[in-house]
């Protein structure tokens, strides 16, 4: 049976799986920016987990909030990206 840390750590694993499964060409999954392998503006979107962590590094970038990607999968569509000053439950 798996522990509950396993459980959140298997939540942050499943996440490049979803957004592969959703067509992405590649995914690259990291708990801190300054570990990503690109330029931030070089991918096509980031996903951060919570609006809070939104920061000035991110303004030349796709930003996207995990709750948008939840709604778009549950969709089954695209969906206009989000607005930075709007806020975001995280009951989507």
């Amino acid at each position: 049976m798996l522990q509950k840390e396993d459980k959140s750590l298997d939540a942050t694993y499943a996440l490049p799986r979803i957004i592969l499964a959703m067509g992405a060409k590649t995914v690259e999954s990291v708990s801190d920016q300054k570990y990503a392998s690109q330029e931030l503006s070089e991918y096509g979107y980031i996903v951060i987990r919570e609006p809070s962590h939104y920061s000035s590094d991110f303004d030349d970038c796709q930003t996207v909030h995990w709750s948008w990607v939840k709604e778009c999968l549950i969709a089954s569509r695209y969906l206009p990206l989000p607005s930075w000053n709007t806020e975001y439950s995280q009951e989507t």
